[in-house]
């Protein structure tokens, strides 16, 4: 697994933040998104899917901050389809059925991941 430096991190999330609270759970989220993309790069996908995922995980990531209700960090906030914050994804990101799937996609992975974690769906 690739060991990310925190200057990596911090051009990652810097715009995921406005306080330091916020600052810790955005710290949180991307080390957890980057996690997950060295899972990616372990299955041997290509560079360019990994790309792909990567630019995913970031929206994933600065929408979950921007848009989430999660005051602490916990993977589990990633198996919920509907919370993919597709409507904002929409808005802010892209609207193109290639990238809304591609954004989709990129969530269910991330879903998958975390059960595979051991974390559950509450009924």
């Amino acid at each position: 697994m690739t060991k990310i430096d925190n200057e990596e991190l911090e051009r990652f999330i810097q715009n995921w933040h406005w306080d330091s609270k916020s600052h810790k759970f955005a710290q949180q989220t991307g080390k957890f998104l980057f996690q997950f993309i060295d899972a990616l790069e372990e299955q041997g996908l290509s560079e360019r899917t990994i790309r792909k995922h990567t630019d995913n995980c970031w929206s994933i990531g600065i929408l979950e901050c921007q848009y989430g209700y999660n005051d602490d960090f916990s993977p589990d906030i990633f198996i919920y389809e509907e919370a993919s914050y597709l409507y904002e994804f929409k808005r802010k990101q892209s609207n193109s059925k290639y990238a809304v799937d591609s954004y989709k996609a990129t969530w269910r992975k991330l879903a998958k991941y975390v059960k595979s974690l051991g974390y559950k769906e509450e009924d």
